[in-house]
C-alpha cells in the first residue's frame, strides 16, 4: 500500500512539473530564440561602435541576455495565458493549455510567474541604470501585449515592440545610448515579427473570428501574401538603407537579400489554410534570423 501511494505522488509531481514546462512553454524554444536573436541584433551593431571591444565584457552581456531572454519569455508566456484564459479554453489549438484545461490554479501559475520575474529582475540588475530603466519599460510591453488583441487588429505589432526591446536594450547596456541605426534595425525587427506572427495567427484565425479576437491575419485574409510581400520588403529596404548609412561591405547586402528571399519563398509558398504548413512557415523564421544575425555580424 506504502509503494502505492509512493507512486502515486511521483506520478502527481510529474504531471505537474510537465504542466509547469507546458505554461512557460520551455518545451518550446523557438519562441526563446526569437526573443533572443533580436538582442543580438543590438549586441552586434553596438560592437562595431567599440574602437576596442572588450570580449569578456560582451559574452557576459550575451549569456545574461540570453537568460533574460528565457525568464522573460517564460513569464509573458504565463501572463499571456491567465489573461487570455477564457479565450483558450474555446480555441482548438489552446484549449489543453494547463490553465485553460484547469491542470494548474492561477495561484499556482502567479507564484510561479512571480519567481521568474525575481530572477528576472536579479539578471537585470546586472546591466548600467539606464539599461535597468528600460527593463522596466520592456516588461509593460509584455504585460500589455495580451491585451491588444482585443481592441485592435494590429497586435503583433506591438508584440513586434516587445520581442525586439531587446535591440535599444543591447545599445544601452552597451554604448549607454540609442541613436537612428538602432532604431531603423529596431523598425525592420518590427516588420519581421508582424510577418512571421501573422502567419502564426492563422493557425486560429477561424476560431479567432468566432471568439471575436482580432489579429493581422484576420485584417490581411483576403491578400495575406501580398501583402507579407510588400512588408518583407520593406524590411529588406530598412536594412538595406541600415548598411548603407554604415558603409557596409558587399557581404551585408547579400546576407540580407538572403534572408528576406528566403522568407520571400516562404510567404508564397505557405497554405495559410493549413495550420501545418503555417507553423512550418513560422518556425523557419529562425534561419531568417540567423541570416541577419551573420550579415550584422560580418558587415
Amino acid at each position: 500500500m506504502a509503494n502505492v501511494i509512493f507512486l502515486t505522488k511521483k506520478i502527481k509531481q510529474i504531471m505537474s512539473l510537465k504542466n509547469y514546462v507546458k505554461l512557460t512553454r520551455i518545451n518550446q524554444p523557438i519562441g526563446i530564440l526569437l526573443l533572443f536573436l533580436p538582442c543580438l541584433f543590438g549586441i552586434s551593431l553596438a560592437i562595431k561602435r567599440l574602437a576596442n571591444p572588450n570580449l569578456n565584457y560582451v559574452a557576459g552581456m550575451t549569456l545574461l541576455f540570453f537568460i533574460g531572454s528565457i525568464l522573460m519569455r517564460s513569464a509573458g508566456c504565463i501572463i499571456n495565458d491567465i489573461l487570455d484564459k477564457k479565450f483558450d479554453e474555446k480555441i482548438f489549438r489552446t484549449k489543453n493549455r494547463p490553465l485553460a484545461a484547469n491542470n494548474l490554479s492561477q495561484k499556482q501559475a502567479l507564484n510561479l510567474l512571480a519567481f521568474l520575474l525575481f530572477l528576472s529582475s536579479l539578471v537585470l540588475l546586472q546591466f548600467n541604470f539606464i539599461t535597468i530603466l528600460s527593463g522596466f519599460f520592456a516588461l509593460v510591453l509584455v504585460i500589455t501585449y495580451p491585451l491588444m488583441k482585443r481592441f485592435t487588429y494590429y497586435p503583433q505589432i506591438f508584440l513586434g515592440l516587445t520581442f525586439n526591446f531587446g535591440i535599444l536594450m543591447a545599445s544601452f547596456a552597451i554604448l549607454e545610448n540609442i541613436d537612428l541605426d538602432f532604431l531603423i534595425l529596431y523598425f525592420s525587427a518590427i516588420i519581421w515579427t508582424v510577418i512571421y506572427d501573422t502567419i502564426y495567427a492563422f493557425q486560429d484565425i477561424e476560431d479567432d473570428l468566432r471568439i471575436g479576437v482580432k489579429s493581422t491575419a484576420i485584417k490581411f485574409s483576403k491578400n495575406p501574401k501580398k501583402i507579407l510581400i510588400l512588408l518583407n520588403l520593406l524590411m529588406f529596404l530598412s536594412l538595406f538603407y541600415l548598411g548603407v548609412i554604415n558603409n557596409f561591405h558587399s557581404g551585408f547586402f547579400l546576407l540580407i537579400l538572403l534572408a528576406c528571399l528566403f522568407l520571400l519563398k516562404k510567404i508564397v509558398k505557405c497554405d495559410f489554410t493549413n495550420s501545418k504548413k503555417c507553423l512550418a512557415a513560422f518556425k523557419a523564421n529562425f534561419l531568417v534570423g540567423i541570416l541577419i544575425l551573420t550579415a550584422l555580424i560580418l558587415g
